[in-house]
């Protein structure tokens, strides 16, 4: 290609045309910078279509998360539910010995299982590696990476709050110690999965409980605090499945390119 330009120069000048010249020349100058142009721009294409697909997948993933979130907040504000009939039935328990009568087994399970608040697992993979990757601009709509950031701001802030939820469980548990023998007790966590188990507790070792129960004036006392805990942490997590909803939503049209 030199020596084909280097002739063409060399007749140019043999002919005297040195303005043929400097347009020829001039020509193949805005020939070059146009195929750079181009060629930057079909690089800018390739790179926009890469970012494109890496945001609609971390998209998919993230939906895919807050699919398991909604099970999560799903299965445990319905254990708290349970649980917080269980803390009732023990408050009523105190004054009217008959329920306890007429479902002991029920009663056994109570006081092994109250005190207990599972939090729910956060799927929160998709996000931290979008994050920690520094892959947050993929979100390419602003206002859905901002709802997305809020989400799981939100998850973690009110993660900090747990020790509260912890505190109760952990003074619920020493109360209660002493109710139950190592031998009931074994029986109550290893039928936590099997709830038509029967204990065949005798009429006296059921007396004893229901006694040991009565005495236990700290454990009453502990009972309205494990309410309250339990109550508070089904409306947070009313609140995180509306969250979790919305931003589906948002995730959701922005996929379909609404």
């Amino acid at each position: 290609m030199i020596p084909f330009f280097r002739k063409i120069r060399k007749q140019f000048s043999d002919d005297n045309k040195p303005l043929k010249y400097l347009r020829y020349a001039i020509g193949e100058i805005v020939l070059v910078v146009i195929g750079i142009l181009i060629a930057l721009q079909i690089n800018n294409w390739n790179e926009n279509s890469k970012n494109k697909s890496l945001e609609t997948s971390y998209l998919i993933r993230i939906s895919k998360d807050l699919d398991n979130d909604l099970l999560e907040y799903k299965g445990t504000s319905e254990l708290a539910l349970e649980r917080n009939n269980r803390v009732l039935f023990l408050e009523q328990a105190i004054k009217d010995p008959q329920l306890v009568e007429k479902s002991p087994d029920y009663f056994i399970k109570s006081i092994g299982y109250a005190g207990y608040t599972y939090r729910p697992a956060i799927s929160n993979h998709s996000f931290e590696e979008l994050k920690s990757s520094g892959r947050l601009e993929l979100i390419n709509n602003e206002d859905l990476r901002v709802s997305i950031a809020k989400y799981y701001d939100f998850e973690f802030s009110y993660s900090q709050f747990d020790f509260i939820r912890e505190d109760v469980q952990l003074k619920y548990n020493e109360y209660a110690r002493g109710i139950l023998d190592q031998e009931q007790l074994n029986w109550v966590l290893t039928t936590y999965n099997s709830p038509d188990a029967v204990s065949n507790l005798s009429k006296k070792e059921l007396d004893g409980i229901y006694q040991r129960f009565l005495s236990k004036k700290e454990f009453h006392s502990i009972l309205p605090q494990v309410f309250e805990s339990k109550f508070n942490f089904i409306e947070a997590m009313v609140d995180s499945n509306k969250n979790a909803k919305k931003l589906k939503h948002e995730i959701q049209k922005e996929l379909n390119g609404n």
